[in-house]
């Protein structure tokens, strides 16, 4: 794009951007992409509104939240690529969420929080995603719940003054429905509503929330990196075959571990392996050989992945029943990874998924070894661009511009990644629909029917142990603590710096006092100690939560919940 480093700066070690100008000139460059996207943004704005067109707005919004949920994942799987992509995907994902509520309140206006239950499009999301509806509210409140706090002060300020700049004719007039309100009109209306949320089973899915938050953006995303660049300076001065030997057995083993992705493997080979072949095959040779390692290696963990957790669990009938074998969702999938040949929808979910899930479902569900070895081949899409990035990162150590090739391979890999789930995502949802002769003719699991069947009084139970009307005062003070520092601690890593700048080609003598553990500063350890001490309050929560429903007389499980308990 034209850019040159700067003399003075590019001979200084301790700036890590020679580039000043480059940002004015990659401004320009992606002009007409963002106009792009605002254009395209206004014309899905105009197609909902349009009242003469038929369209499924509860879809597409459903829809554009998974996709930001894989975009998480994502961005955690290539953390080690550089920290500037994960923090721009980070961003992205958050400033998503903020703008699909935007787009929602700008398409059908502040009327949808007055009497939420009249407005067509609640309506249509409950009818469409009613099942789903404590699993969201738990994702608004973990993610939102200090924006709401704000907006239900601003609101009372708003109502105060109102009524204090009445009488002056400086502010609205207050009819008779409004003048008694704390809130406005509109605050009062959302607040109705959210009282009549059922709060425990919100609060414990906002908590789980945090918990897939902290797993994707500290574990993954920071003690993997952390762990394979010590492997990296282990290995560095080994020969091939020995490097290549250690390199499989830690690839295996981390690809058997559930929270860990391939994509951080992927990108270790491209620079154990690189460095390790360059002098003997070439930087291409070099490549080439890291792309079949890793292509044999993730085939060979799927297979593992398959026959060590995935046929074993299967043989338990809590296991089937857990993952929802009998669901419309696994029939259908299981439809289409058992179909011959390759087709979008199997390669996308095979390679699209999280490795681990994915692999032990398909052994779960007894599919052929061999359609899946096949419909995993396309994973060289992914692999590839990934080694690319790694091997460039390594480049880059000799010479910076190199770097500018591994961030754009790192974000050809998340594309692919993320553009992968969503399209399976997209096909599995028309899966039900296609294959509506197949599912109503495939047989049930007879006994995940039968667990289901015993399954449902405890479920009553449950529910009618844990309604918040009947909760005891010191349930509901740990349920809300276990929340209130779940989303503090979620923030504190968000918005602080809770960690070191460290990627693979990074070396633990490196950080402060050279040791390990201070990767974290100390708003790091603050934030990891308060998730701790949140998640020891879940914990605490559910089992006595479990005693209770065990308690539970059997006859008042179904009995209809008053209204102060909802």
């Amino acid at each position: 794009m034209g850019c040159q480093p700067e003399p003075d700066l590019a001979a200084d070690p301790r700036v890590e951007d020679p580039y000043p100008d480059c940002l004015y000139a990659f401004l320009l460059w992606s002009a007409p992409g963002q106009l792009a996207f605002a254009c395209a943004v206004f014309a899905l704005t105009a197609y909902v509104l349009d009242p003469h067109e038929e369209h499924g707005a509860p879809k597409m919004i459903g829809q554009g939240m998974v996709l930001l949920l894989f975009g998480m994942w994502c961005s955690a799987s290539i953390s080690g690529a550089g920290s500037v992509i994960t923090t721009a995907l980070f961003a992205f994902i958050l400033a998503g969420m903020v703008g699909i509520a935007l787009f929602v309140v700008y398409c059908y206006g502040l009327e949808l929080f007055e009497n939420p239950e009249d407005q067509p499009f609640v309506q249509s999301m409950v009818a469409k995603y009613g099942g789903m509806a404590d699993p969201l509210r738990g994702l608004l409140i973990v993610t939102s719940a200090p924006i709401i706090a704000a907006y239900f002060a601003l609101s009372a300020l708003n109502q105060l003054l109102r009524k204090r700049l009445a009488c002056l004719g400086c502010a609205k007039k207050l009819d008779e429905s409004d003048r008694d309100l704390v809130l406005t009109k509109v605050g009062a209306g959302l607040l109705e509503s959210m009282v009549a949320w059922r709060w425990t089973s919100v609060l414990v899915y906002a908590l789980y929330w945090g918990v897939f938050f902290f797993t994707c953006n500290v574990i993954i995303s920071k003690f993997t990196v952390l762990f394979l660049s010590v492997l990296i300076a282990a290995i560095a001065d080994l020969s091939v075959a020995v490097v290549s030997l250690v390199f499989f057995v830690v690839g295996f083993i981390m690809f058997m571990l559930p929270p860990v992705p391939g994509v951080p493997v992927y990108l270790s080979s491209g620079i154990i392996l690189v460095a390790a072949c360059e002098d003997s095959m070439g930087l291409s040779g070099a490549i080439f050989y890291a792309f079949i390692f890793c292509m044999v290696l993730k085939l060979l963990a799927a297979m593992g992945q398959m026959f060590i957790f995935g046929v074993p669990l299967g043989k338990y009938t809590s296991v089937r029943q857990a993952v929802g074998v009998n669901s419309d969702l696994v029939r259908s999938m299981k439809l289409v990874l058992a179909e011959p040949g390759l087709s979008m929808a199997k390669v996308t979910i095979l390679t699209g998924g999280p490795d681990w899930p994915t692999s032990v479902m398909c052994g779960i569900l007894k599919l052929n070894p061999a359609g899946v070895l096949l419909g995993t081949l396309p994973v060289a899409l992914l692999i590839l661009p990934t080694i690319l990035a790694g091997s460039y990162f390594f480049l880059a150590s000799r010479d910076p511009k190199f770097g500018v090739l591994a961030t754009v391979f790192a974000a050809t890999a998340a594309l692919v990644q993320s553009g992968s789930m969503f399209v399976a995502a997209y096909y599995l949802d028309k899966a039900a629909v296609a294959y509506k002769d197949e599912l109503a003719i495939m047989p049930y699991d007879e006994e995940v029917r039968e667990a289901d069947r015993l399954e449902e009084e405890k479920k009553k139970r449950y529910a009618a142990a844990t309604q918040w009307g009947v909760l005891p005062s010191g349930a509901k003070a740990l349920l809300v603590a276990a929340t209130a520092l779940m989303v503090v601690a979620c923030y504190l890593v968000q918005l602080f710096q809770c960690f070191v700048v460290y990627e693979l080609t990074s070396r633990v003598k490196d950080l402060p006092g050279g040791q390990w553990y201070n990767l974290m500063t100390t708003t790091g350890f603050v934030a990891c100690g308060i998730f701790v001490f949140s998640s020891c309050l879940l914990y605490a929560f559910t089992s006595w939560a479990s005693s209770a429903a065990n308690k539970w007389p059997p006859s008042e499980a179904g009995a209809p919940l008053k209204a102060s308990q909802v």
